[in-house]
């Protein structure tokens, strides 16, 4: 059952990846996405998945009276969450006027060619949010189809991921379902109020494809670690620093096909969500974007032949970090240049870039909210208390994690989530936390769900050593 939700897994990423980016492309180029792309990117993701050979899960399988409690609670939460999805449109601000409206007009007529994106006269609410996720949910409904049951099918996708990462790290069947079942009712996930995974925002899609990049990354999937970091670029402009979280971690852990992999996508990923928002800022007039490929590819190939040097030479980690310090700031810099500079579509996501520094002050409250909303308040339940217990497990017994680029993906994504409270111009720091921060952890989830399901708990070592890089010094 394992190895057949794992081949799931990735025909779904890869289906739609196909669907949304390829959508997407058609978009920047300015044409009319055929309703054909839906069926040829189902037949692209069955292809994915007929052709993955994932090896048979180590570890006991579940008893059957496990796996039917579980497979029965689990699709009664599904069902829930379908309905929830389909009873009603978005339920809340971001939903409505983000992301709802522009599925309404794509349905209608899949171009950008059309008053709603092209008129300055026409008034939209954000209209360059990214059209990933209402592309997708068009296409569907110009199939006659629910285009909402993309939430919950996403919400399947994030849960399975937790499972599959579970057993593939050696855990027997039963603890696989218990980490599923405890991840599917993490109760943000299910909550009738905005950001849940049937409210209608993008956030619940951006942690399912974080997710899934994540139990790519635990157990070696490289094509589902580059599908789902494409979608989660492509989600939301935030999925961008994450993916850059990621190739750091990957760069630092000298996992050299997981970088491969993460630059390939990032590269391609970030180009087109960049290309799109600046078309739609400009009413699909701007052209100083036109380097944006180039330079995105520049960078990627920079990156690729600086691993492959330090590499080739057995260079010891600290060149590592030394380099990470030289080629961050080269990368944003040809992004920079490559996006028009400071008055481009990159440089209006860098304005003021001095203005983290002029608000350390607020680090203290950022980080103790940041502890309080994780750990307690009920919205997350144990989504980060699981695993912050198993590391100081680790710790104290001297282990290390076995997934060692997934763990420094998710130290590094502590900074990420100070960020923007340290970077937005609103003064009110105590209502912006409230109002932001609970969707910035709901991003991260998934992967912590994943991050603590292959580790060595519950006095359970696995018998399998993940294919994810050199351990731990």
């Amino acid at each position: 059952m394992t190895v057949l939700l794992a081949r799931a897994v990735l025909g779904a990423a890869v289906a739609t990846i196909a669907v949304g980016g390829g959508g997407l492309a058609w978009l920047a180029l300015h044409g009319t996405v055929p309703d054909a792309l839906l069926p040829l990117g189902a037949a692209l993701g069955l292809a994915a998945a007929w052709r993955h050979r994932p090896p048979p899960p180590p570890g006991a399988p579940a008893p059957r009276a496990v796996t039917a409690l579980g497979a029965a609670l689990l699709l009664a939460l599904a069902a829930l969450l379908a309905y929830g999805a389909l009873a009603t449109p978005s339920r809340h601000w971001d939903g409505v006027v983000a992301w709802d409206l522009k599925a309404n007009v794509l349905a209608a007529q899949p171009t950008l060619q059309q008053p709603f994106f092209r008129d300055p006269t026409v008034y939209c609410h954000s209209r360059d949010y990214p059209l990933l996720q209402p592309l997708l949910v068009a296409l569907l409904e110009r199939w006659g189809l629910p285009g909402r049951l993309w939430f919950p099918a996403a919400w399947c996708f994030a849960v399975a991921a937790v499972g599959i990462a579970a057993r593939a790290a050696g855990h027997p069947g039963r603890i696989a379902w218990l980490f599923a079942v405890a991840a599917a009712v993490t109760p943000i996930w299910l909550s009738p109020t905005g950001g849940s995974f049937d409210s209608g925002y993008g956030d619940a899609l951006c942690c399912a494809w974080l997710g899934g990049a994540a139990c790519g990354l635990a157990t070696g999937n490289h094509g589902l670690l580059a599908a789902a970091t494409a979608l989660l670029v492509l989600q939301k402009p935030e999925g961008l620093p994450y993916a850059g979280a990621l190739l750091a971690a990957a760069w630092l852990r000298g996992d050299a096909r997981a970088l491969r992999a993460a630059v390939l996508a990032t590269a391609a990923a970030g180009t087109l969500l960049l290309w799109l928002q600046h078309d739609l800022r400009t009413f699909g007039a701007g052209t100083d974007v036109l380097l944006l490929a180039p330079a995105a590819g520049a960078g990627a190939a920079l990156l690729l032949a600086a691993d492959a040097l330090l590499r080739r030479r057995g260079a010891a980690p600290r060149w590592r970090w030394f380099g990470l310090t030289l080629l961050v700031p080269a990368l944003v810099a040809a992004l920079w240049l490559g996006g028009g500079g400071a008055d481009g579509v990159v440089g209006a996501h860098f304005a003021d870039p001095g203005r983290p520094l002029q608000r350390l002050d607020r680090l203290p409250r950022v980080l103790q909210a940041i502890g309080t909303w994780a750990c307690g308040r009920g919205a997350f339940g144990l989504a980060f208390v699981v695993p912050l217990a198993i590391a100081v497990q680790l710790w104290w017994h001297g282990r290390t994690s076995r997934t060692p680029a997934l763990g420094v993906w998710l130290v590094l994504a502590v900074p990420l989530w100070c960020v923007p409270f340290l970077w937005s111009p609103l003064d009110e720091l105590d209502a912006h936390l409230r109002a932001t921060l609970p969707r910035v952890l709901l991003h991260w989830t998934a992967a912590a769900w994943v991050w603590a399901a292959v580790q060595p708990t519950l006095g359970l070592e696995g018998r399998a050593a993940l294919p994810t890089g050199p351990a731990e010094p």
